[in-house]
């Protein structure tokens, strides 16, 4: 279908479909007073869990009194719980926790609830010692660890619960997407996800794709009309930076209908998940680091479990030793020069997996090379050894980078570290995965190795290192175990 027939047949259709139903008497108020509503009871069940897990702690104290120490028998005045709830209340609300229309992901809104409770139950003790009253320390630390986990199972019901709720009492948002291109395309997916009646795309009928999922409404220059016949609340403008100036003469001059207007801002890859808007005098500018900031967590956990890590393992290396030295002659570890943080170099270390000569065998192996960029690999390369083969197959060659993880050289999360001759062959953007610590797996190892074409491979790591977290480096390292078991990619 081209796109000038899409512009003419919906011409006609959209004059000869008003919707005037699509908003009913009725409809502005629901919308204005479910939220307040909402809001409201989350208020009073915040207050009243805060209270009835202080109730609780100091019950079971009551119930129990031999199993608690000295610090649980004094009383501690009533009237703490109810100024750690409304404290509690007040911090929430200032956090962004009762903004239903734009809930925080989960570990966003378990901080909030910890440090709104944490600095709730600090007022509270300070105001109770300057008027004397007595104060269980121990009680109260068992009241905020009960609040705490009262808050956050609540705050996740509501959450789902009001969106549910907002999608079968207040009729579906209608949405225009501007653009009928790939970046259209999944704004309107996404729109549709998030419960909105995406009626269709408005667009000039040039650069579009082939095939579209929703109607072609009609050329820009006509939105005005689209929005009123069509009955819309927002558009959504999923055109490229280029594109922009008409659409801006469009919105300038404004619309009879009242439309929110969401703009999708394209800084391609480069934005992380992490970023800030700030305003410079009239524009507004995103602010981020391209190189995420890395806790020292990231560090303790490194240590802790590659510490731990060789000594569980040590019986399995004199195995693997045992091995290799019965397979093949030569050395059991075998050290090669790799490339790390910032172009440093240093030894990486390996359990020996293919013959003595295999660095000299390259050249003539070359034009078999399987792999895209400055990589080389080959899924039955001669080199390699039979016990080699096994241990590739599950990984084990790769154990003894723990050393390199304790030296510090390397982590058990991050980029791979490459060879000297493909950093040499690299183009300047992929120089950007030598801005972190290389480690042990990572996201190209998660998500096929070797079937990951090279430019992928650094795009994930570009990924990983923008949006680096303690989370992620988790996630990795429990994805990591089904990885290896099912050996996808590796030989």
């Amino acid at each position: 279908m081209s796109a000038q027939v899409a512009l003419s047949d919906v011409k006609v259709a959209a004059r000869a479909r008003p919707w005037p139903w699509t908003r009913s008497i009725d409809a502005p108020g629901v919308v204005r007073a479910l939220p307040a509503a909402v809001v409201g009871v989350a208020v009073a069940v915040d207050a009243l869990l805060v209270v009835d897990c202080f109730t609780l702690s100091f019950t079971l104290r009551t119930l129990f009194p031999q199993s608690f120490t000295p610090a649980f028998l004094p009383d501690s005045p009533a009237w703490i719980a109810v100024i750690v709830a409304v404290l509690a209340v007040g911090l929430l609300a200032s956090r962004g926790l009762y903004d239903l229309e734009r809930p925080r992901p989960w570990p966003a809104r378990l901080h909030a609830i910890v440090s709104s409770i944490s600095i709730a139950l600090v007022g509270a003790v300070a105001l109770s010692l300057l008027a004397g009253e007595p104060f269980a320390r121990a009680w109260s630390a068992a009241s905020s660890a009960f609040a705490v986990a009262a808050l956050a199972i609540w705050h996740s019901g509501i959450a789902r619960g009001y969106t549910a709720m907002s999608r079968a009492v207040i009729p579906a948002r209608r949405a225009i997407v501007v653009g009928a291109n790939g970046a259209g395309r999944a704004s309107a997916r996404a729109l549709a996800d998030q419960g909105y009646d995406v009626v269709g795309y408005a667009d000039n009928g040039t650069d579009l794709l082939d095939a579209i999922d929703r109607p072609l409404l009609g050329p820009i220059a006509r939105l005005e009309d689209l929005v009123q016949s069509f009955g819309v609340d927002e558009l959504l403008i999923a055109l490229p930076s280029d594109r922009r100036e008409q659409i801006d003469q469009v919105l300038t001059k404004g619309f009879s209908r009242h439309v929110r207007v969401k703009y999708a801002a394209d800084p391609g890859e480069l934005l992380p998940r992490r970023f800030d808007v700030c305003r410079i005098g009239a524009t507004q500018y995103f602010d981020f680091t391209p190189v995420a900031r890395v806790s020292w967590l990231k560090r303790a956990l490194d240590v802790t479990l590659a510490v731990l890590g060789l000594a569980a393992l040590l019986p399995l290396f004199v195995c693997v030793a045992i091995a290799i030295k019965l397979d093949s002659p030569g050395s059991v570890f075998y050290r090669q020069l790799r490339v790390g943080k910032d172009g440093r170099h240093f030894q990486m270390l390996k359990f020996r997996s293919m013959r003595q000569d295999a660095e000299g065998c390259i050249t003539d192996l070359q034009q078999r090379n399987e792999v895209t960029g400055p990589m080389f690999k080959i899924r039955c390369d001669p080199r390699i050894t039979r016990v080699g083969r096994l241990l590739r197959r599950y990984s084990v060659d790769e154990l003894p980078q723990l050393l390199n993880v304790v030296q510090r050289d390397m982590s058990l999360v991050g980029p791979r570290p490459p060879l000297l001759a493909e950093v040499e062959k690299y183009e300047e953007w992929e120089l950007g995965r030598l801005r972190a610590l290389p480690g042990i797996t990572g996201l190209w190892q998660v998500s096929g190795r070797t079937e990951v074409p090279f430019h992928d491979m650094v795009r994930l790591d570009l990924h990983y290192i923008r949006n680096w977290s303690f989370a992620l480096d988790m996630e990795i390292l429990l994805r990591t175990i089904p990885a290896v078991l099912t050996t996808k990619g590796a030989y």
